[in-house]
């Protein structure tokens, strides 16, 4: 991804709906690893829902959930990386490693 020095950007966003598309809980994000030269915020906020694709039926619509953030140190221009892990269904966990490249 890419992020502008000292800007705020997305990361991702989350949410968990039942099967009647309302919200169940804010979704749990932890920070494994900090980033080097910047921060992440993990805010409550409202989302939209995303599949990544798989077409189901709650895709697209506005619920509260969870959005993480980056912001680079003021005026850092190189590369940076922090891991977040996310519990999903059945047990699993999805653990990311986000790869940066802060610009000017």
């Amino acid at each position: 991804m890419t992020a502008r020095s000292g800007e705020r950007t997305s990361v991702l966003q989350n949410v968990h709906l039942n099967g009647d598309c309302k919200f169940i809980d804010y979704p749990r994000v932890d920070i494994v690893e900090q980033p080097k030269h910047g921060r992440i915020e993990i805010v409550h906020q409202p989302v939209t829902a995303d599949s990544g694709g798989k077409k189901m039926k709650c895709d697209k619509v506005k619920a509260e959930g969870v959005a993480v953030y980056y912001t680079s140190q003021p005026g850092y221009v190189g590369s940076d990386k922090f891991i977040i892990r996310t519990p999903e269904d059945h047990g699993r966990i999805e653990e990311g490693v986000a790869e940066v490249e802060v610009v000017k």
